[in-house]
């Protein structure tokens, strides 16, 4: 299978190991589908490590309108703006696929940050990732009209899908609801876009939250018209 040049813009895979050698320093705890991890409006106090699962990073406008910001994968750090910056955050993080956490103080992380410099090197690279996804997510929202951004998501679950099954995506557990969330688009105007894309045989929506790709280089050139 040939990945396709994308972007990343919503999804966080650091996959670092630097954390395990540090990890009897912290509190551990476990968290389920759901559960909140950190609120908004909290002063962070602890550095957080995700040893498994997936949280996902979200923000609630007055009215009640959700945003998805990012997915944090694996192996990953999270809360460190907050922590560091040391203001309340505004957004909130949540259990998205169950999680196995590690919580470290900020005596803690001083301590961390003088005995072991792999750790200062990490947080650098987890922030360096972020700082791309993020841009890259900006630029998409003012640049790329919803189609476009609908086919670089499509084409990113395609470079991640293995090669035996690559003419057909899973979205897995993502709903409608969040790809549009994640896409900056209201459901029905995503539903109606994929329509598009289906009549002109570019995809084809399937059952169980699939979608077969018809012409992944007919995607690719018009990610990027």
């Amino acid at each position: 299978m040939i990945a396709h040049d994308v972007d990343e813009f919503w999804r966080v895979h650091v996959d670092s190991h630097a954390w395990e050698q540090v990890l009897h320093l912290g509190r551990k705890k476990e968290f389920k589908h759901g559960e909140v991890i950190i609120n908004a409006g909290e002063l962070v106090q602890e550095l957080c490590y995700l040893q498994s699962g997936t949280v996902r990073m979200k923000r609630t406008s007055w009215d009640g309108a959700e945003k998805i910001i990012m997915h944090i994968e694996q192996n990953s750090l999270f809360s460190e703006t907050p922590f560091f910056i040391k203001r309340p955050i505004r957004s909130y993080f949540s259990c998205y696929q169950d999680a196995t956490v590690y919580f470290f103080s900020r005596e803690t992380v001083e301590t961390m940050l003088s005995q072991y410099p792999e750790i200062a090197r990490d947080i650098i690279r987890t922030l360096s990732e972020k700082l791309s996804v993020l841009s890259n997510q900006s630029a998409s929202l003012g640049l790329d009209s919803l189609d476009q951004r609908i086919i670089k998501f499509i084409l990113l679950r395609y470079n991640s899908t293995p090669l035996y099954a690559n003419e057909i995506i899973s979205l897995g557990s993502l709903r409608m609801k969040d790809i549009a969330s994640i896409l900056g688009a209201h459901r029905a105007t995503l539903y109606k876009s994929l329509k598009e894309l289906e009549k002109a045989e570019l995809i084809k929506m399937l059952p169980k939250n699939k979608v077969q790709i018809l012409n992944i280089e007919g995607l690719s050139a018009l990610a990027y018209e």
